[in-house]
This record gives structure tokens, C-alpha cells and sequence, in this order.
């Protein structure tokens, strides 16, 4: 009796050790509505939160995310908060600050976001500029008044990089550098707001 006993103990670890393996990964905050815990701002005073929404205000510098990141699912929501407001989503950046204004990332990717026909592009900064393809119809069709708020989820695996816009496919590119890095908020004129910001790290 006591060998079986311990017989199904073993076998109840390896099951519950085997389920824990099988489980895939879930989404974890990156912004928890009431401070700036797990960001770090770099030559910039511009960053803040009001009202439950992160919000980075137009100036030199950059919030960097502590931890680096990459192969990843981003989903958050934003608003442009006036018209003519202009920022910027970074990704795979360096942890290095450039030492001229306004103080970017050294290195590293950029998804801009404004009100405009240029929102959802991407630059690269200290690497070759990606190639991408940007779905302006898609983007006019799915556009909405500044102050209203959007839905945004960003893929990049490996090479591979697919932006959305309320669901809609925007921007794709195959021209991405493999390399790990961190985040990055950045705000070029005006303000944009952030909220309900989630990542899902996805194997490499």
C-alpha cells in the first residue's frame, strides 16, 4: 500500500510539473495605471500619469522599459490628445542614449504615431532604415478624431514586424533585426496618453 501511495505522488508531481511546462504564456502589464514603476526616463521630465493614462508630453528624451524585450506581442490603447500631437512607440532599442538632443535611443526602431497620413510609419535609428509596407487605405478608413481612443497591437518575431490599428493590419516589414532591446515612449509635439498596455513575450 505505501508503494502505491507513493507510486501516485510521483505520478501527480510529473502531471502537475508537465501541465505547468504545457501552459502557454500569458500577457503581463507593462503600465499600471497609477505610477511609472518598470520605466525609466532618459534626459526627460516629460512623462507622467493622469487619470489612469500614462502621458508623455512633447520634449527631448525618452521612457525607456527596464527590461529588454525581443520577440513580442504588444497590445495598449492610445489617443492623440489635440490635433497636430506626435509620438512615437519604440522597440528593440539600445540601453545607450544618443549625447545630442533630443536624445533618442543610439539605436533601435520607431512606429510613429500622429493624427496624420504619416501615422504608422517606421525609422530606424542607428541602423539601416527597414523597408516596410504601410496600408494607407486601411489607415484613412480606420481614422477618427484626435481625443478618441485607439487600439494598437504590435507583433514583432524574429525579422518579422505586423502593427495594427483597431484591428486593422497597417504596417508589415520583414526587414527587422533580430536583436533583443527595450521600449521606448517618446512624445514629439503635443500629447499623447497611454492605457491598458500589456506585453506578451513570445519564445525565441
Amino acid at each position: 500500500m505505501k508503494r502505491l501511495l507513493g507510486a501516485i505522488a510521483i505520478l501527480l508531481c510529473i502531471a502537475t510539473t508537465t501541465h505547468g511546462l504545457d501552459e502557454p504564456p500569458k500577457p503581463v502589464s507593462l503600465f499600471d495605471g497609477k505610477t511609472l514603476e518598470g520605466w525609466a526616463a532618459e534626459h526627460a521630465d516629460g512623462f507622467g500619469v493622469h487619470d489612469g493614462a500614462l502621458t508623455v508630453n512633447a520634449g527631448p528624451g525618452w521612457l525607456r522599459s527596464v527590461k529588454p524585450y525581443k520577440n513580442f506581442e504588444i497590445e495598449a490603447e492610445f489617443r492623440i490628445a489635440k490635433p497636430g500631437a506626435e509620438g512615437s512607440l519604440l522597440f528593440r532599442t539600445s540601453l545607450e542614449t544618443a549625447s545630442t538632443e533630443p536624445f533618442g535611443p543610439a539605436k533601435g526602431y520607431q512606429l510613429q504615431l500622429t493624427d496624420g497620413e504619416s501615422s504608422f510609419m517606421l525609422f530606424g535609428h542607428g541602423t539601416n532604415p527597414p523597408k516596410f509596407e504601410r496600408k494607407t487605405d486601411a489607415l484613412k478608413a480606420t481614422a477618427k478624431e484626435s481625443g478618441a481612443w485607439r487600439k494598437l497591437k504590435l507583433s514583432v518575431v524574429g525579422t518579422h514586424l505586423e502593427a495594427r490599428l483597431d484591428g486593422e493590419p497597417i504596417t508589415i516589414s520583414d526587414a527587422i533585426e533580430p536583436a533583443p532591446g527595450h521600449l521606448g515612449l517618446v512624445g514629439k509635439a503635443g500629447q499623447l496618453e497611454w492605457r491598458h498596455m500589456t506585453i506578451l513575450v513570445l519564445p525565441d
